[in-house]
């Protein structure tokens, strides 16, 4: 039978898969846009082939919110 620490455990194991296999999927390569969905700023063509859809200045402002509110 499993103990506190297997099962302690076994919630870790799964909450990083979890968290991995989001990653994973929020970091498919798909075409970007040509303008900010935040700002409405265009968006150097650079990160538009990388498929970035929002430009610097609000990429770094959306993750500080996801830093300070994760």
């Amino acid at each position: 039978m499993a103990d506190e620490i297997d099962l302690a455990n076994d919630l870790i194991n799964n909450q990083i898969t979890y968290a991995l296999t989001k990653l994973r999927q929020d970091t498919i390569l798909t075409p970007g846009s040509e303008f900010c969905h935040e700002c409405g700023d265009s968006i150097p063509r650079e990160r538009q082939k990388l498929g970035f859809k929002y430009c610097v200045p609000c990429a770094q402002d959306a993750e500080r919110r996801k830093l300070l509110f994760a």
